[in-house]
């Protein structure tokens, strides 16, 4: 790569191939001054000490672990991809509005395409072979109850009745050289899929990969419609297939440019489960505690040379590192206006309540009834369904970006009684802090919600008070005025 290119912006050509190969993206995160290695850091808690420093920062670094002790210096740990700069560009609405807009062609799925060999063949271990204590698993939090190998990873499964291939992220936690846990929530797709396997006395087959491209990372984490396979959609997004080998042992698609593959069998909980957790999850506590969760027994492990595995442990969501998802907020935005609501300006997550907790709709109000429609639809549509704790509709001289004009449309234009719905029964899961030791002990993984309707009332906005602030049209124009006048207006 040359220096001029180094210097350059980073296009939307090698943005894509970033997205697209795990090694181009440590190429362009070089370039971009983005990569910081690090090298001797202990597995057990200082990389997830420095992982989550790092985090203090809205972008936070690339970090590169190598030369780690105790393993080979040819395995490192990579975190903080898909927060990367170059790759997320500036956290804002705009951005999300001009994901939605993104070239249709590119947004249309397209499927996975099946090869022969690929870099992930390096090294191909079986049986009595297999040993995945070689590989470095971080203990990324003090009260962690061991290490975990999967964390940013992708698990594969295919679903028995049909040919949907499912990929989720779930965490894995390393258990003994050939057992690893997985950690699902109850309702998630990999969950679905493993009981029907366990229903007709099968052991479920499993792949898990812990390094490869980042768009796979963005897809497993996402929330694809049943049926649907993320290798297809992140084969749309990228434009072109997304090249798998079919694994040895269970036939699963695996990426063929994947750093590390772990294959196996899940067999039911009852023939085997070992002690998962506690694990610091992403609301910013140790909510689920310790219990017996299913293992993958590993059959078959294929890595390349020097692997990669990638680390994206949860910490506090209040933690700037840890972004706004703008594919996700897309998602949110886009659910709500296919199931029929209009005049939707704007989605967003307020700050602190990470990816799930709190969503912020702006709507321009055009009829009565309008703000309860689209707050009752992002609390029940799918991307808005998990573990949402409040949905908050604001009009459309809010800016949903800024936390603190939120709260002010929250303490001026609604009225706690009459302007608030409460919802019970509503699906959240085992790392829910809030969730009691009653209902975790009964199974019953639903709290309450709320909908906070912080907009004028519709009957009499016309009325309501006018807002006391300088037009944002004549503040633009007086600051283009006096820039370069007044120090305060450049800053």
């Amino acid at each position: 790569m040359t220096e001029a290119t180094k210097d350059a912006e980073p296009d939307a050509a090698r943005i894509n191939e970033a997205m697209a190969d795990l090694r181009v993206f440590l190429e362009e995160a070089e370039a971009e001054g983005e990569l910081s290695e690090v090298a001797g850091a202990q597995v057990d808690e200082e990389i997830g000490a420095l992982f989550e420093l790092s985090n203090e920062h809205l972008y936070p670094p690339v970090l590169l672990f190598k030369d780690i002790p105790g393993f080979d210096p040819a395995f490192r740990i990579l975190s903080n991809v898909r927060t990367a700069r170059f790759l997320v560009g500036d956290l804002t609405l705009d951005a999300v509005k001009a994901y939605r807009r993104r070239p249709k062609e590119r947004s249309q799925p397209i499927p996975p395409e099946f090869v022969n060999t690929g870099p992930v063949m390096d090294n191909v271990i079986e049986g009595g072979d297999v040993n995945v204590l070689k590989f470095p698993a971080a203990k990324w939090h003090g009260a962690d109850g061991g290490n975990y190998i999967g964390t940013e990873c992708m698990v594969i499964m295919r679903d028995p009745d049909s040919d949907w291939v499912n990929i989720g992220t779930y965490r894995v936690m390393v258990q003994d050289e050939k057992t690893v846990s997985i950690f699902i929530e109850p309702g998630k797709h990999g969950d679905v899929i493993r009981r029907k396997y366990w229903d007709r006395g099968e052991p479920c087959p499993i792949c898990v990969s812990v390094g490869q491209a980042p768009i796979l990372g963005v897809v497993a984490a996402s929330a694809a419609r049943p049926g649907q396979s993320e290798y297809d959609i992140a084969g749309g997004r990228i434009g072109r297939p997304v090249r798998v080998i079919a694994g040895k042992e269970t036939g699963l698609p695996i990426p063929a440019d994947a750093e590390l593959v772990l294959e196996g069998y899940m067999p039911p909980p009852e023939e085997d489960s070992r002690s998962e957790g506690p694990f610091g999850e992403w609301p910013g506590y140790y909510a689920s505690a310790d219990r017996p969760e299913p293992v993958l027994r590993i059959k078959t492990v294929y890595h390349r040379d020097d692997a990669i595995i990638l680390g994206q442990p949860p910490v506090k969501p209040n933690y700037p590192g840890r972004q706004i998802k703008i594919p996700r907020v897309a998602a949110l935005w886009d659910a709500i206006e296919a199931a029929g609501v209009p005049g939707i300006v704007g989605v967003w997550k307020l700050a602190g309540g990470g990816s799930r907790f709190i969503d912020v709709i702006a709507i321009n109000q055009l009829h009565a009834g309008h703000a309860k429609m689209a707050g009752l639809v992002a609390a029940g549509c799918g991307p808005g369904a998990y573990m949402t704790r409040m949905v908050i509709i604001v009009d459309d001289d809010i800016d949903i970006t800024d936390p603190s004009e939120v709260m002010w449309a929250m303490a001026t234009r609604w009225d706690p009684k009459t302007q608030t719905d409460i919802i019970d029964g509503c699906y959240t899961g085992h790392i829910d802090p809030a969730l009691s030791p009653e209902k975790r002990a009964a199974g019953d993984i639903t709290t309450s919600r709320m909908i906070v309707y912080a907009v004028r009332p519709y009957h009499w906005k016309d009325d309501f008070p006018k807002v006391n602030m300088v037009s944002r049209e004549y503040a633009d124009e007086v600051r283009r005025k006096w820039q370069g006048k007044l120090r305060f207006l450049d800053q």
